[in-house]
């Protein structure tokens, strides 16, 4: 640049005092003009270390961010492992404080089996449980005989005979006594709020955190939605609006937990205590309890706990708001992460038996033993992959009393307790799921677990009113095979329970045809029922033992005495039950039938069973035509020619069909 300024300097001027300027400030500029500085070593070693050490910060910045990401995926899996290991050390630790108590009363030959006293379970005793419900799961009936059970008949020659000669109380009266106790619940729940054993899954990063409140703010929405839909009465609403607002508004901001468990536990604890005193309240309409429940899950620092769930779920349904108790059951099921207490199932399990929900109820059941493949118990779970790498999972999963593979899963079992024993039990007599709920019923009495006198009274009344043949056999069956165990886990010290215990048996026996009424049982009729003879004789003969220790016979005498009318009314209610189970038969038949039309069949195998199962309709269409030509027919004198008439053309128009019926096959062939 510097020689074009000079060269500009030299050029012809013209005199005039533009170019004379234009020239000079030219001459100036490349006189003025320095030269470019050759870069010197300094600079050149300056610039080379900056870039260095510019390069260096950059890749140490990247790499101090991958370390970073990399200790927070350890402390989340040690936090884990911890977790883990805190529920296995608790879960052993009661293992071995139930087995030595029970060791130094029984000896070391006998330190698997519990105290029948005791409300702890062993291992072993859950694992036979665990065993029963899945069996119970996997041979359950199709879902419409749940529906639309087979009954006995009510009339009353049969509601009178029951009442008079067994002594049962009407299905009404069974029902009320049935019914949930929720103070006892509630208080179980209180009681789990500041029990420090109970382990919970609570959040441990940022992501578990935003899940947390997507997931509240998803439960908040509903419930404001179903409120909105259930009541449309006008009028003010301000906590519903101010619970709506705060909602669009903005969102909730919660904390962890783990950074202050103290403060955590009085919040819950304070929470609850309000939730429950919201919905106890008589005069607020239903807009203003679910809103003022929704602001304060919204305006609390922590997201709602499984205390929280247990407590609104119990509550709800003590009012008979389902609709919104199921929105809870649902969160914790396909949304939430939660840790379940001791309480948590008991609640879901009445849950569905108060809305009538069998399919659900069954479900659950399978939840508990592990059976269920898409969300499990909610305890524990690992993927097969995971095991396949690690030898401390490969050990953890080699207990197959505690865990199932179910799918690409391995489960864990929810550990068991007498309440929700019971409540199981329960929820099967509530199904009229009779023959099921007493083989669930000896299970527990054969494994040693204690369950309270109301839950027995409940298994032998339930079978007693319905007169169920298959229950009452279960029962009896099981009875007799338990080796005198029954008398340990059944009889107490109160001589009307024991009493009432012992006449509902002889009651069973009974309908089974098996004592009572001075009739003989042979060799064969035990062996077709499955009941050994020795162990029915020692099952009499302990109960007469325990018979003769009351003040009054457990069974009327008129029932013992032959030639008596006794006898008569027995075989009558025993007729009965079977016509009862021969209806229960043909819905299964009828069930596996239509089953047997799905489209997965061969389509050749699927018209034979389309003509066999319309053949036999129009066989039994047939042969009621018959018998009500033939009733009518006794009866024309009362109502004039036109009956034989009536019964005549329908009888053709069977028959008709019937000849029909071949043609149609031909042509479909």
């Amino acid at each position: 640049m510097l020689p074009l300024w000079s060269r500009a300097g030299q050029i012809h001027r013209c005199g005039c005092r533009a170019c004379n300027v234009a020239l000079r400030a030219a001459g100036r500029r490349a006189m003025t003009a320095s030269r470019r500085r050759k870069p010197s070593f300094v600079d050149v070693f300056t610039a080379c270390y900056s870039s260095v050490f510019a390069t260096v910060a950059i890749f140490d910045s990247a790499r101090k961010e991958s370390r970073k990401r990399d200790l927070d995926r350890q402390l989340d899996e040690a936090r884990r492992e911890l977790s883990d290991l805190r529920e296995m050390a608790s879960l052993s630790a009661a293992q071995h404080e139930v087995r030595d108590e029970v060791g130094d009363e029984v000896g070391d030959d006998a330190k698997d089996e519990a105290d029948p006293g005791s409300p702890r379970m062993t291992v072993d005793q859950m694992a036979t449980v665990w065993a029963q419900i899945r069996t119970m799961y996997r041979t359950r009936p199709f879902m419409k005989e749940i529906h639309r059970p087979a009954v006995a008949r009510a009339c009353d020659l049969v509601l009178s005979l029951k009442r008079e000669h067994y002594g049962c109380p009407d299905e009404s009266v069974l029902r009320d006594t049935a019914k949930t106790d929720y103070s006892y619940l509630e208080r179980m729940v209180m009681a789990e709020e500041t029990d420090d054993s109970i382990i919970s899954r609570d959040a441990k990063n940022q992501v578990q955190l935003s899940h947390e409140l997507n997931n509240t703010t998803h439960i908040v929405r509903n419930l404001l939605r179903r409120a909105a839909t259930l009541d449309t009465a006008p009028g003010p609403s301000p906590n519903f609006d101010e619970a709506q607002e705060l909602l669009e508004t903005g969102q909730p901001e919660f904390t962890f937990r783990d950074v202050d468990p103290d403060r955590a536990e009085q919040n819950t604890v304070l929470i609850n205590r309000v939730l429950r005193a919201v919905l106890g309240t008589p005069d607020l309409r239903l807009k203003e309890k679910i809103g003022r429940i929704c602001y304060n899950i919204l305006v609390s620092p922590y997201a709602p706990d499984m205390h929280s769930y247990n407590t609104l779920i119990v509550a709800f349904d003590k009012l008979g708001m389902h609709a919104f108790s199921d929105i809870f059951v649902w969160s914790f099921f396909q949304e939430r992460l939660l840790r379940p207490t001791p309480s948590t199932y008991v609640a879901i399990l009445n849950h569905f038996k108060v809305t009538h929900n069998h399919g659900r109820f069954l479900g659950v059941l399978a939840c508990l033993s592990g059976s269920d493949g898409n969300t499990g118990g909610k305890i524990r779970r690992r993927h097969i992959v995971q095991i396949a790498s690690s030898k401390r999972l490969r050990n953890w999963a080699s207990d197959t009393r505690v865990r199932t593979l179910t799918g690409r899963w391995v489960w864990e079992h929810v550990p068991l307790t007498t309440d929700l024993i019971e409540e199981v039990i329960a929820g099967l007599l509530y199904f009229r799921l009779f023959q099921q709920a007493a083989s669930f019923f000896l299970t527990c009495i054969q494994s040693g677990i204690s369950l309270s006198t109301k839950a027995a009274k409940h298994v032998l009344d339930g079978c007693a009113v319905a007169l169920d043949w298959s229950g009452a056999l279960e029962l009896i069956r099981g009875l007799a095979n338990s080796e005198r165990r029954w008398r340990a886990m059944l009889l107490t010290g109160d001589e009307s329970t024991n009493w009432y215990l012992i006449n509902r048996i002889y009651t069973l026996l009974d309908l089974c045809g098996l004592g009572g009424s001075g009739q003989q049982v042979t060799e064969a009729y035990l062996d077709n029922l499955g009941i050994s003879g020795p162990e029915l004789c020692q099952l009499l003969v302990d109960l007469e033992g325990q018979e003769a220790g009351l003040k009054q016979p457990c069974f009327p005498e008129m029932v013992r005495d032959v030639g008596d009318t006794a006898g008569p009314k027995s075989r009558l209610l025993r007729i009965e039950s079977i016509w009862k189970e021969y209806v229960r038969v043909r819905k299964t038949t009828r069930s596996i039938e239509s089953k047997l039309l799905y489209p997965w069949f061969p389509m050749e195998f699927r018209v034979a069973m389309a003509q066999h199962i319309g053949h036999a309709a129009i066989r039994g269409s047939t042969q009621l035509s018959q018998e009500l030509k033939g009733l009518l027919a006794n009866g024309s004198g009362a109502f004039g020619g036109w009956v034989p008439e009536l019964a005549s053309s329908s009888c053709r128009r069977a028959d008709e069909q019937q000849q029909a019926a071949p043609r149609g096959r031909e042509g479909a062939g």
